[in-house]
């Protein structure tokens, strides 16, 4: 054990762990704020520290960023990460603080949030001149439609290969910088196979491509990688952090019981993509395949999008005026999933109060929220004619849930009037009428099952219920609609004026029309694809831009309104939209379009003069040089330790299982415990909608590729390339899986040291060997 462990200590300097370092998501904190904080700051505390109170009393206003960082008479109010601010301790209503509000404490969901954001840092949204969209909305740079650009002229018109390329070496030539030299060939495969299909080629495949002299090599490879059904799978993954693709809710209790067929989603999503459905179609079927004519059976299970939505426990026994804020936060978050997701705006800053940034109003807010309140989550068979066994289905499945939670309940007073030595006498009955009623609804729910199901949403009226003190009840009613009224300060127990189901103003052709089809989910999808379509190509364009290169032109891309970054190159993002719009939304043109490119082919080298006037390769003077995603590098691990499997679809994998051994796609994506390999290697939250990816760096992921199962059952799968060959040809042939290349003499010396036994008559660590090689820098960084 001894000598094993002095190996492993050996390995440990030899492994250089892939680690960048610890980045925060800039916006987290100011996201925050506009959804947690301002709206108690709103509600409470602006009619006396506001610009419209008549005085600012104690000198203090709180409606501005720079207002708050600056205090009141009493000093600054605000101390980041300070548990004894004056904030804090007067919302606490703290001996040695005046007391705030006046008359009485806040809720105490509102303390939290109070002292989550200061512990947070107390993060404010950038407060400068330039945060408006200007007098006329429709003029800001997001909103104006798209249209071709005329290529500029450059330095080197022989440089371009791709239209893209004129727009990056015109922002090059105008910062006197120069551009990178291509790449070498095992370069461009290494990074071409990852970037297009997740998994690294094979020493061969590198070899032979580096050896093909033909002047169309590279750009036949890269037809071959869109056309591969891993395409698919990588690509899809991308969508599901937009989508907070996840198969449970975040917790479990019984009216938040996991979907039973989410897969489905997941499956339609990868199929999409390896069929490059049309963006405008792939957009219409996720939020209202059910209300198109002329939609497939398979394709309802796009509808996953809204289905998969996550649900809040909602206790019947607590009251209307609570389970109606539940209500209302699932609405909330699945508008925040659309209009972030799809249009880049942060709609739902308007819950509570108008937009302070963006032109986006209360209005404009709960006439997309009313959208989603006629919208329920369902179940769908997929086939065709399937609206009756839907109908069915749904109605009988909430009838049996209602009837198993008040059994439950049933069973439970019984056992404490058992323990108090009550009559049970009543319990009983009920027992007893509720028993069969059950049965006979398990009974219907199974005759009503068969084949393919999706888990989906149908239109039906939300209304809370509240008749009976002791239960309340969600009223679905499919054939009855609704608007919502604007809720005061965000309350639903305090309604105001009623606003119909319509598009924002700012994107609509016009004065908005109201929805007049069900919910309205079908004219939503239209207009985020007509009157929004330049917002939404830029939108999706902006992302795959930053899933080709590693950083998106927009460094906010779930944020296109004031508050968000402007573009790096504008001229090429507008430019970029309007041809993807004209090649009918073909998402593998655009991935062609970026990978051929002259600027996706430049190595990755450091130039200390480039760096000097741009260390963060804003403008493209280099190729960027990316850590591996989660999903690659445990596919690539599975891959070259010959362990991957390539079946696909069907009910997901527990990732935490080392018996799981197909493409990480296929893991379970859990809100409520997330895998280890999910948990610590930085998959968004998918309680939310994920903006992008960061990077963060943690002692315990170095330890992850040290001494967890996964990278220890790989290593010694690996070994076996080695086994029984001498000590140089085994190191080369470890090197070849691993590395796609032969060791230098450098390497071939410290290779064999490594491997040499520890005892005479032992086997060489192949293993260990094996093992450094994973967890170094080459294999989980991308050049």
């Amino acid at each position: 054990m001894r000598a094993e462990t002095k190996l492993i200590v050996r390995a440990a300097a030899l492994a250089l762990v892939a680690l960048v370092p610890a980045v925060g998501r800039a916006d987290e904190g100011a996201d925050f704020f506009e959804k947690k904080v301002r709206p108690v700051l709103v509600e409470h505390c602006y009619s006396c520290h506001s610009l419209g109170a008549k005085k600012d009393k104690g000198g203090l206003r709180l409606d501005t960023p720079d207002a708050i960082r600056k205090g009141g008479d009493s000093g600054p109010a605000v101390k980041p990460k300070d548990e004894d601010s004056l904030l804090l301790k007067s919302i606490d209503h703290a001996s040695d603080a005046p007391a705030m509000p006046p008359k009485g404490k806040l809720p105490d969901a509102a303390i939290r949030n109070l002292h989550a954001w200061v512990k947070m840092g107390a993060p404010l949204p950038a407060a400068t001149k330039s945060a408006t969209v200007g007098e006329d909305p429709r003029t800001f740079w997001s909103f104006v439609p798209v249209a071709e650009r005329a290529a500029p002229a450059v330095s080197d018109p022989k440089w371009p290969a791709r239209k893209a390329d004129f727009f990056v070496l015109q922002k090059l030539d105008e910062k006197r910088l120069k551009p990178a030299p291509p790449a070498d060939r095992r370069t461009q495969i290494r990074r071409a196979y990852l970037d297009l299909i997740g998994l690294p080629p094979t020493f061969e495949q590198v070899e032979a491509f580096a050896a093909d002299d033909r002047p169309d090599a590279y750009e036949k490879l890269v037809d071959e990688l869109l056309a591969s059904p891993r395409f698919g799978e990588k690509w899809a993954r991308h969508w599901f952090d937009v989508a907070r693709y996840a198969e449970d809710n975040p917790t479990g209790e019984s009216t938040c019981r996991p979907p039973r067929f989410p897969y489905r989603y997941r499956d339609w999503v990868i199929a999409a993509f390896n069929a490059d459905l049309p963006f405008e179609r792939f957009v219409r079927l996720q939020l209202a395949a059910d209300r198109l004519p002329d939609t497939a059976p398979e394709d309802f299970a796009a509808l996953g999008y809204l289905g998969l939505s996550p649900v809040y426990h909602k206790e019947p026994k607590l009251s209307k005026a609570v389970i109606s804020e539940i209500v209302a936060d699932e609405w909330d978050e699945r508008v925040d999933a659309i209009t972030r997701g799809l249009l880049g705006l942060t709609v739902a800053c308007a819950r509570c109060h108008d937009h302070k940034f963006d032109p986006v109003s209360t209005k404009d807010y709960y006439a997309l929220a009313g959208v989603l309140a006629n919208t329920q989550l369902a179940e769908r068979p997929l086939k065709p004619d399937a609206g009756a066994a839907q109908e069915a289905l749904t109605t009988v499945r909430l009838a049996r849930l209602d009837v198993d939670m008040r059994l439950g309940y049933a069973r439970e007073q019984r056992g404490t009037a058992v323990k108090e030595k009550k009559d049970t006498a009543p319990f009983d009955k009920q027992i007893k009428e509720l028993q069969p009623r059950l049965a006979e609804l398990q009974k219907r729910e199974k005759a009503l099952e068969g084949g393919a199901i999706a888990n989906v949403v149908r239109d039906a009226g939300t209304w809370v219920n509240g008749d009976d003190p002791d239960w309340t009840v969600i009223d679905y009613r499919t054939s009855q609609f609704r608007d919502l009224p604007v809720f005061v300060r965000g309350n639903p127990a305090r309604p105001g004026e009623v606003v119909p189901r319509r598009f924002l103003a700012v994107l609509s052709a016009g004065t908005p029309k109201p929805f007049k089809d069900g919910s309205g989910r079908r004219e939503l999808a239209d207009a985020i694809v007509t009157d929004a379509a330049g917002l939404s190509a830029r939108v999706f364009v902006n992302r795959a831009w930053g899933w080709v290169f590693g950083r998106p032109l927009v460094a906010t891309p779930s944020n296109f309104g004031a508050l968000g970054e402007r573009p790096t190159h504008p001229e090429l993002l507008d430019d970029l939209a309007a041809r993807f719009l004209a090649n009918k939304g073909s998402v593998k043109w655009l991935v062609r379009e970026l990978v051929t490119s002259t600027a996706y082919r430049q190595a990755s080298r450091h130039d200390e003069n480039a760096a000097a006037l741009d260390p963060d390769d804003r403008w493209l003077w280099r190729a960027p040089r990316k850590r591996l995603e989660l999903e690659a590098w445990r596919d690539s691990i599975l891959q070259v330790s010959g362990q991957l499997s390539l079946s696909g679809g069907g009910p997901s994998d527990n990732l935490d299982d080392l018996r799981s051994v197909r493409r990480t796609v296929f893991g379970r994506v859990s809100r409520e415990r997330p895998s280890d390999v999910h948990r610590l290697f930085d998959l968004p939250d998918p309680k939310t909608h994920g903006e992008k990816r960061e990077a963060t760096t943690t002692p315990v992921q170095q330890l992850y590729f040290l001494n967890s199962p996964f990278v220890r059952q790989a290593a010694k799968q690996l070994a076996k390339a080695a086994d029984g060959k001498p000590a140089d040809e085994g190191v080369r042939a470890l090197f070849r899986k691993v590395l796609l290349r032969d060791p230098n003499p450098d390497e071939l010396g410290t290779a064999r040291g490594l491997v040499r036994p520890a005892r005479a008559g032992d086997a060489p660590a192949w293993a260990l060997l094996a093992q450094a090689l994973l967890a170094s820098n080459e294999f989980l960084y991308l050049n």
